[in-house]
């Protein structure tokens, strides 16, 4: 259990978005009691939302793929970054959760999160000394971070010699692609930094796993071979490994698998013959919410393909409502969110329930949103679109982290909008 209370106690009212303006402040655990319905236009839009009933999808589904497959998991916090949705994926038993910076991992370990992999190369003497404060205060903390090079594993040794710590930094060497993101490329780059590792100072430096992500391989989303190329040539990086750095372990972590192309990683992963226990972790984040564009899309693909291992059905659970609030031409419109409101930075919104007040849902008919500003969205309208000013839009998002960043406060909803939950994040 996390140390949820203080976040159920914050008292909310009508300075965060999403809360109306006339309501009475309140704690959040009480939200139920205020009796909220998204239809009855009780809340202010724009509004993101969580469905409860895809939530609970997506954790059950998620978590039978993982018992089947034998896999550990390390949910991507940084997509949520609410802790309460965190308990819930350690309840269905997630291994540990993942942050991408130090400020993050902060966050975890305030709440109770017992283990964190910092996904990510631990730079600057601030962060190394949050980080081994935690290590320093805290002896049941498990934490995980990346080494890609032998000038960072320098920088960070440079930085705890200063500091002073007591226990050892847990890393996991970083394999990268050609064109990619930070990762060392290839087995030679790989066998200079677990040199460097092994004359490292073992009461600063503790070698643990090895640590990739297929998400940044070139033209990854039209080339699952190529994501099942750079998996096999983790493994062979991590089969290359002196002995001598791997003795002793009670287990090899190797871990990857983003939202997009697990299956492919934990099925490439599977095949280690490294000599030592191993445990495979993803690092799925997007799961837990899904989304209506680009994961939906890719977890389809790979349910479609017989060759693949992935056959589950993970439901869109964020929907962005909003107003239609202008028709300034016959097939153009205007809905009350944006930028501020909704992700882009993958795909835009896609409008899929039209809902009148006083009438009911109505067809949405053909749309498609083609821009956005901080605060306005541009539709355009075709056959069947029978939008009026007034009418209340909700749209499927792409791109889970960049969404939930854009809410302080998100209410869950059951399948007829009643507000039965809230969520807060912590970005």
């Amino acid at each position: 259990m996390l140390r949820l209370d203080p976040v159920l106690d914050t008292v909310l009212d009508g300075r965060t978005k999403g809360i109306p303006a006339t309501a009475t402040p309140f704690r959040l655990r009480d939200v139920a009691r205020q009796g909220w319905n998204v239809l009855r236009e009780d809340l202010p839009l724009p509004l993101m939302v969580i469905r409860r009933t895809a939530l609970d999808n997506n954790i059950a589904v998620f978590g039978d793929y993982l018992e089947t497959h034998n896999l550990s998991l390390a949910p991507h916090g940084k997509t949520t970054m609410a802790p309460q949705i965190f308990e819930e994926q350690l309840d269905h038993g997630a291994w540990g959760i993942t942050a991408a910076t130090a400020g993050q991992v902060q966050v975890m370990h305030h709440y109770g999160v017992r283990r964190v992999i910092l996904a990510n190369q631990l730079i600057g003497r601030a962060n190394i000394a949050a980080i081994a404060k935690l290590l320093n205060t805290d002896p049941d903390f498990d934490f995980y971070t990346y080494v890609d090079s032998i000038d960072q594993l320098s920088h960070l040794d440079h930085h705890l010699s200063m500091l002073g710590t007591d226990r050892p930094l847990k890393l996991l060497i970083e394999v990268g692609v050609a064109g990619g993101r930070t990762g060392l490329r290839g087995i030679g780059q790989a066998l200079a930094v677990a040199d460097a590792l092994s004359m490292a100072d073992p009461a600063r430096f503790r070698f643990a796993g090895v640590a990739a992500f297929e998400g940044v391989v070139p033209d990854a989303a039209d080339n699952p071979s190529a994501v099942a190329h750079y998996a096999q040539s983790v493994v062979d990086v991590a089969r290359a490994l002196p002995p001598a750095l791997t003795a002793g372990l009670d287990e090899f972590v190797l871990t990857g698998g983003g939202s997009s192309f697990f299956d492919l990683v934990a099925d490439a992963f599977k095949l280690h013959g490294l000599g030592v226990p191993v445990r495979i972790v993803l690092r799925s984040g997007c799961y837990v919410t899904n989304d209506s564009g680009s994961y939906r899309a890719a977890q389809r693909a790979a349910a479609a393909d017989p060759k693949r291992s992935w056959s589950g059905e993970l439901r869109p659970a964020l929907e962005a409502w909003a107003y239609v609030q202008s028709r300034p031409e016959p097939d153009l419109a205007f809905v009350t969110m944006g930028k501020r409101d909704v992700p882009y930075d993958a795909g835009l919104p896609i409008p899929f329930r039209l809902y009148r007040p006083g009438t009911g849902f109505i067809g949405v008919g053909e749309c498609e949103v083609f821009a956005t500003n901080d605060q306005h969205t541009y539709v355009r309208l075709g056959e069947g679109a029978d939008w009026q000013v007034g009418d209340m839009v909700a749209s499927g998002i792409s791109h889970p982290c960049t969404a939930f960043d854009k809410w302080r406060f998100l209410p869950v909803v059951d399948d007829e909008y009643n507000v039965i939950d809230g969520v807060l994040t912590y970005f």
